[in-house]
Formats: structure tokens, C-alpha cells, sequence
């Protein structure tokens, strides 16, 4: 169907461009003014002048957002009683993901006890130093002091309460760890049973929100000068060679890795359906501006190559199609700048040039 379509196409052009009873040749191969029936099939894109960039290839790898990443430690010291989540799983904010026996939550739950008991023995003091009080056997001061104890002991049952609820102690000794973000679990460092103190170094779980992911470039010290801030940026993966995600370089260290000699630029992304996972390799491509000269640019799509010389499909400005052999100074990307051949402001074929250049060239 593809070759029919082709075909097609070009006989559409025979059709077009014969009908102008005008002879086209190399001298001047322009044909008459383009019609509608072409115009359905092509794209025309104008020449600009632009500054001159060069696209250069840097290693990288994804790696997690720290403004979105939480990493959860032990309360206390005590045996894994329960765990609730496992590396890759989904958790959202206030979820229980382990559960954990402690002799400090059990000190703590005594604490709550003594202190419960505490502000009834306080209200029981109050209540009969006011009964002495108007019968005439004590001072007032007492009743002010024993007021103030009461006070005191509710305060210490509210301190101790508050403590439960932030560190989730349950009864009989046990507390929870909860998720502190919403997020996956990328890291888990425990397993049932286990011994933990509140004083180890390690986390117990890594969570992120995998919302938005940062890009870590290697920069060698040759390219260097090539790299800045705010350069735009494309970058692509082994995982989804058929997707480009697009950003600009946020930061650069200024600082170069002892061991593999290189720098590093961070580009900041929003992770749409969390395709892109901390540790995937990437490609970036930088583009890096070349600030001495501007040229005209075009589109690759546009070029056509005969013979050793390259073609473009122009416009003129009486709206007539016309062949013009083109210098290219360098290519970039999709795009190409030309030393001659086309100036500012002039039209080009872009989609089916190939096509309209063969008819063009047949009549």
C-alpha cells in the first residue's frame, strides 16, 4: 500500500506540473504556481538564521530527587516483629511498613501508666484540699499547690501521649514504623526477626516519590568549555528507544571526580507514569552554541542529495516551485546550516520534497 501511495504521488506531480505547458531544465527549474492538489501533500518551512550549535553525546543515569525522597531510621532499638512492604512497592503517607518489639516502648508505655495514675492521685489531692479548704482546715495556698500539681500531671500525660503518636507505640511493647511520604520502596534493609538499635547508621527503608527524577551527566574535561547551564537538552534510553525526553541543564558541579576524571550537570525531569526507574543509563545530548557564527538552517527532511551535491525544493516569492543546489557547512541533529544556497526568509519544501524534485526533474 505504501508503494501505491508513492506512485501515486508522483504521477500527481506528472499531472501538476505538466499541465503548466512550461519546460522545465536545469537552468531554470521552476514550474507554475503550486496548486491546491499539491499543496495537500507538502509542507513548506521558512529559512532562519540562527547561531550555529553542535550536539554532543554525554553518558548519564537517572537517578532519585532528594526534595522527594525519604529515608526511614528506627525509633527505637528492638526485634522486627512484622514487615509490611517490599523493594518496589507503593506506599502512600501514614501506611505501616514494619512492626517492631521494644523494651524502650514498653518503658514508655510504664511512663504512661504512672502517669495516668499520676492525675487521678493529683485530682483525688485537689478535691480534698478544697473540702479542707472551706472548712476552714487549710490555706489557700495548699489549694493553689495542689491546682498546680494537677496541672503538672496532666501536662506530663499530654507529653507522653503526644510522644505515643509520633512514634505510633502500640501495647505490649510493640511501636510501628510508618511510610513518612507517599512513594515507592526502592531500598529495604531488614528482614523478620531482626535485631535493630536505634543507633545504627543504615536506613531501614528508602521511599520516593518518583514524580520528578534528576538526570546525572558525565561531563569529560575536554568538553567542559562546551557545557553550560540552561544548555537544552535531549535524552534517550536503552528501555524506550523510541522516546526522547527533552530538559535543560539545571546545575553543574564544578567539581571534577578524582577517580573518573569527570563532572557532573544535573537535568531536572518530570517522570510521567514513572517510566524512567533510578539507575537506568541514559544518552544526553547537549546542545552546545557556537557563539562566533550564525547561518541559515533547515531541516534535514528538506535535503535531497544527487550526484553528489545536495538539493532543496524553494519556493519563489510568485509562488512557484523551484530546484537550488545548496552548501551544507555542518550538520546537527535534525537540522543542517548552510555556507550558500539559501538566504533569510526564503521558502522550502519540507515533507515529499524528494517527490516533487523528481517531477520537477522528469518534465
Amino acid at each position: 500500500m505504501k508503494g501505491k501511495s508513492s506512485i501515486f504521488h508522483i504521477l500527481l506531480l506528472f499531472v501538476l506540473f505538466s499541465c503548466s505547458g512550461k519546460k522545465i531544465t536545469e537552468k531554470n527549474p521552476s514550474s507554475e504556481i503550486i496548486s491546491d492538489s499539491l499543496q495537500e501533500i507538502i509542507s513548506i518551512d521558512t529559512v532562519q538564521i540562527y547561531k550555529i550549535s553542535d550536539e554532543l553525546t554525554l553518558n548519564g543515569r537517572v537517578t532519585l530527587d532528594p526534595k522527594q525522597t525519604a529515608r526511614v531510621f528506627p525509633i527505637f532499638g528492638g526485634t522486627i516483629t512484622e514487615i509490611n512492604a517490599e523493594i518496589g512497592d507503593y506506599v502512600k503517607k501514614g501506611n505501616t511498613l514494619a512492626i517492631i518489639r521494644s523494651g524502650e516502648a514498653a518503658d514508655y508505655e510504664k511512663q504512661l501508666k504512672d502517669a495516668v495514675e499520676n492525675v487521678k492521685t493529683a485530682q483525688r489531692n485537689l478535691q480534698a484540699t478544697e473540702d479542707m479548704f472551706h472548712s476552714g482546715m487549710t490555706s489557700e495556698k495548699d489549694v493553689m499547690i495542689a491546682r498546680q500539681e494537677l496541672t503538672n500531671a496532666h501536662n506530663e500525660q499530654q507529653r507522653l501521649q503526644e510522644i505515643f503518636s509520633i512514634y505510633h507505640i502500640q501495647p505490649n511493647s510493640f511501636y510501628q514504623i510508618k511510610a513518612p511520604v507517599t512513594g515507592f520502596i526502592i531500598d529495604k534493609n531488614i528482614n523478620k526477626g531482626m535485631q535493630i538499635r536505634n543507633d545504627q547508621d543504615g536506613d531501614l527503608f528508602t521511599i520516593s516519590g518518583l514524580n520528578d527524577v534528576w538526570i546525572i551527566a558525565d561531563i569529560y574535561e575536554s568538553d567542559i568549555n562546551k557545557i553550560h547551564e540552561n544548555d537544552s537538552v535531549r535524552i534517550t534510553t536503552l528501555a524506550y528507544p523510541d522516546k526522547e525526553f527533552t530538559g535543560i541543564i539545571e546545575k553543574i558541579s564544578h567539581i571534577l571526580d578524582p577517580e573518573s576524571k569527570t563532572m557532573n550537570a544535573r537535568i531536572e525531569l518530570k517522570n510521567i507514569d514513572h517510566i524512567l526507574k533510578p539507575g537506568m543509563f541514559t544518552n544526553i545530548h547537549v546542545q552546545s552554541t557556537l557563539f562566533e557564527k550564525s547561518m541559515p538552517r533547515i531541516d534535514t527532511q528538506a535535503l535531497i542529495f544527487e550526484n553528489g551535491k545536495n538539493y532543496v525544493i524553494a519556493i519563489t516569492p510568485d509562488n512557484r516551485t523551484k530546484i537550488k543546489e545548496i552548501e551544507i557547512y555542518k550538520r546537527s541533529g535534525k537540522y543542517c546550516y548552510l555556507s550558500s544556497g539559501l538566504n533569510e526568509g526564503e521558502k522550502i519544501i519540507i515533507q515529499n520534497a524528494l517527490l516533487v524534485y523528481n517531477a520537477l526533474k522528469a518534465n
